[in-house]
């Protein structure tokens, strides 16, 4: 078995080893989404604004059903640490229908309030039609493709098994970059489908990472063959345990967006497609910092279970200064070159003003940004969900969304983007004061 032990080992060597496959992994399925803004945006603005507004759906429905991995993982991790492989295989095979059984209830209760959703979003008229239309494909199919090979990745990395992962992710989505382009444009004989075939090239990559991770999984060993529902309610109940707080703390997170869409709709269409633009650099730059918070989590899991509390500090120490630094960098890259990179996807003058604001302002924040996901990771490896659900409702709830509504009224969508900036740095300095006296009492407890 390729089991890492995260437990043994530099740990910056094992935090980078964790880290770099997820993050090439994820940041090319963002990659292949941006590129895909381009075709959109040749479809036109109208095309392009519907993809907007579906993006926090998406965002929404996958965070829901991605709960269920982030439980299983935290619990998975720490039962790795212990040498409990029967648990662990228990905790793995019970995921699997705890994830089918959550997408299919997502899939059936959001079909048929699409175009309210959109609607209530500031979506009219064809922008409306279109984003219903793609909505409809990518709720009945694309849930389930979409989040069945990401809760496999996250149970995978809670057992160290990172590189074959990020592999399969960075593979799918170089042939999604073939795929989407043939079904919107209707290439090589094939009919074209506009912004659905960007909907069908997704069903299609997806169907295949199913394939991939059940054949990894499988070659893993880490499913009970027999007996597999032995202990279903008491493992349920342990994964829900993290799960739900974590759903809900995951779906604050495109609530805001949504938000933010709904504020920035009185705009204009143009400033919403600008929105979209810049919110997918923004994923892609800081998707890095979101690997590493991710690989923090089995890193500290496995090691608080092998009680190895000098490694678990050492690794935190190296997560939020490399937080730090990063979002340095992106300050100063995406302040001087982010409209020219908007520009290459979209030349309209207003949407590449926009977008050259939001470069100015937003990543100022990007740094306590990870700071922030990296101490929620901590909580979470230590079963501990409250606390990121807190501060994640504080951050929307009481400061970003009245500060946005106000802002908005002086500057416009301008004061919507310092919101953000400024409930991102709020967020990041509440985390990490909050993670370090929860480790210091847990640290003490166990002592």
């Amino acid at each position: 078995m390729a089991i890492l032990d995260l437990t043994k080992g530099a740990v910056g060597a094992q935090l980078t080893r964790m880290t770099i496959p997820y993050f090439l992994g994820i940041s090319s399925m963002i990659l292949a989404s941006m590129i895909e803004t381009i075709y959109i945006g040749i479809l036109g603005a109208r095309e392009l604004a519907a993809y907007s507004f579906m993006f926090p759906v998406i965002m929404a429905l996958t965070s829901i059903s991605m709960g269920v991995g982030i439980g299983a993982s935290s619990l998975i991790a720490r039962a790795e640490g212990e040498g409990d492989r029967e648990r662990v295989k228990r905790l793995a095979t019970h995921t699997v229908f705890l994830t089918l059984a959550l997408t299919l209830v997502l899939s059936c209760s959001t079909y048929f309030f699409l175009e309210f959703l959109y609607a209530s979003m500031g979506a009219e008229g064809e922008v409306l039609q279109l984003v219903v239309a793609y909505a409809e494909i990518w709720v009945v199919f694309g849930l389930v493709s979409f989040t069945i090979p990401m809760v496999s990745s996250t149970v995978l990395r809670a057992l160290g098994i990172a590189k074959v992962p990020g592999y399969i992710m960075t593979i799918t989505s170089g042939v999604q970059l073939v795929v989407s382009p043939i079904l919107i444009f209707g290439l090589f004989g094939v009919p074209a489908q506009g912004l659905l075939g960007s909907a069908y090239g997704f069903l299609i990559i997806g169907f295949i990472r199913i394939i991939a991770f059940g054949v990894l999984v499988a070659n893993e060993n880490i499913l009970l063959t027999r007996e597999v529902l032995k202990g279903w309610l008491p493992s349920a109940r342990a994964i829900m345990h993290i799960a739900l707080p974590s759903m809900l703390s995951s779906l604050i997170g495109p609530i805001s967006i949504g938000i933010t869409i709904a504020l920035l709709a009185a705009h204009g269409d143009v400033i919403v497609a600008a929105f979209g633009v810049v919110s997918r650099i923004e994923m892609l730059v800081t998707m890095i910092l979101g690997a590493l918070a991710s690989s923090v989590a089995p890193f500290v899991g496995q090691n608080w279970g092998a009680k190895q509390d000098d490694r678990v500090r050492e690794g935190l120490s190296i997560a939020y200064r490399f937080c730090f630094y990063w979002g340095l960098v992106c300050f100063i890259v995406l302040g001087l070159f982010g409209d020219n990179l908007v520009g290459l996807i979209n030349d309209d003058e207003h949407l590449t003003e926009a977008a050259g604001w939001f470069m100015i302002i937003v990543p100022i924040s990007f740094g306590l940004m990870g700071v922030g996901q990296v101490a929620a990771s901590v909580f979470i490896a230590l079963g501990k969900p409250m606390p990121p659900t807190i501060l994640s409702l504080l951050r929307t709830v009481v400061v970003y969304i009245p500060m946005a509504i106000v802002f908005d009224r002086y500057w416009g969508y301008i004061g919507i983007f310092i919101s953000l900036m400024i409930a991102n740095v709020l967020f990041g300095v509440a985390a990490y004061a909050w993670g370090k006296i929860m480790l210091r009492k847990e640290l003490l407890l166990r002592a």
